[in-house]
């Protein structure tokens, strides 16, 4: 079977972490896209416009510019290390590229390795058959000095992935079919984060199938500034929330009425994550004795079926109590990752913990 071409030849490191040159055309960063990468680590201080027309092509980018033949100082490196990280644990796939693809390239990666804890003589052997490594003494030197201040980690085996558990993606393809329903019954209508905002101004809960669905799109959909301030904004929301359950009762009348804040993936009227909004925002524009049937006797038992297939996953037990559900705030901000884990320890029992 012949190999497939791509306009841009990609090395892959790890799954997730991948290594080259500047992409120099548009064929290129398509090319780029076609093979899966989302995010790209620019070190080129030459071309200081590269990192915009890469974030303008819909890439996720983090700009370090380091000059041809230097090493970037420690707090930057250190800055775009953590950005690196919590891309590849978010699983997006990651370029990172100078011009050439070679020593700047190579002091990013290897300063990587050594904060995965793979220590100077693992780290060596991965980059053994790459172009990409430190190329002069001034890159050599920078690791070295990283590598004492990283230190060995020793909590750990080390490793270049991020390790999970539980395999979510069989259920977002069946949270996926339930969507297609419902933007098949919503379809010619005005739609809630586009064309209208009636929905972003109503408190939402989400089962554990839609709140995972909704996390994973925020976590790989938004760039991490957007991101983080979508996060505080939730945040601030959930505080809100609580201030008023306190005042009125959760869930009361009042408590909602008195609610005015707006969704907190809401901006200028439009969704951030519109493609991926709840479903309950997809049925916003159905008469409501449609959506009521549709929700009550497709969506919600898919969301329940598969809510409760999750938590079987996670907890290789479940009952048939009533399951949990979660403020969309909480959501977007990732606090109900906290109450899944109340949640699966009240199960397990004092035998459990």
């Amino acid at each position: 079977m012949p190999a497939t071409f791509h306009a841009y030849p990609l090395t892959w490191v790890t799954g997730h972490i991948a290594v080259g040159g500047a992409p120099m055309s548009y064929e290129q960063l398509d090319s780029l896209k076609e093979q899966g990468v989302t995010a790209i680590l620019n070190l080129c201080a030459e071309f200081c416009d590269l990192h915009d027309i890469e974030a303008a092509s819909g890439f996720e980018v983090r700009y370090l510019p380091i000059p041809d033949e230097k090493a970037p100082d420690l707090p930057a490196l250190e800055g775009a290390l953590a950005w690196l990280d919590e891309a590849v644990y978010l699983g997006k796939k990651v370029l990172i590229h100078c011009r050439h693809g070679i020593g700047r390239t190579g002091t990013v990666l290897n300063a990587y390795l050594l904060r995965r804890g793979l220590g100077h003589r693992l780290a060596a052997k991965v980059l053994r058959p790459l172009r990409a490594k430190p190329a002069n003494f001034d890159q050599w030197w920078t690791i070295r000095r990283y590598g004492k201040a990283a230190g060995r980690l020793t909590v750990r085996e080390p490793s270049l992935e991020s390790g999970r558990r539980v395999d979510l993606a069989p259920f977002l393809n069946d949270y996926a079919r339930l969507v297609a329903t419902a933007r098949l019954a919503a379809k010619g209508l005005p739609r809630c984060g586009r064309d209208h905002a009636q929905c972003c101004r109503r408190p939402l809960t989400l089962s554990l199938a839609e709140a995972v669905h909704v996390s994973h799109r925020v976590n790989i959909g938004l760039p991490s500034e957007v991101r983080l301030t979508v996060m505080e904004d939730a945040a601030e929301a959930s505080r809100e929330m609580a201030r008023l359950n306190a005042l009125y009762g959760e869930a009361s009348p009042h408590c909602l009425s008195a609610w005015t804040r707006l969704c907190p993936l809401s901006f200028e009227g439009n969704c951030r994550i519109f493609a991926n909004r709840p479903l309950v925002c997809l049925l916003s524009g159905l008469p409501a004795e449609a959506a009521a049937a549709l929700w009550e006797q497709t969506l919600e038992p898919g969301l329940a079926a598969l809510s409760r297939q999750m938590l079987l996953a996670l907890a290789g037990t479940i009952g048939e109590e009533t399951l949990p559900r979660f403020p969309l705030p909480d959501v977007v901000s990732g606090r109900y990752v906290s109450s899944v884990f109340k949640f699966l320890l009240a199960k397990a029992g004092p035998s459990g913990r």
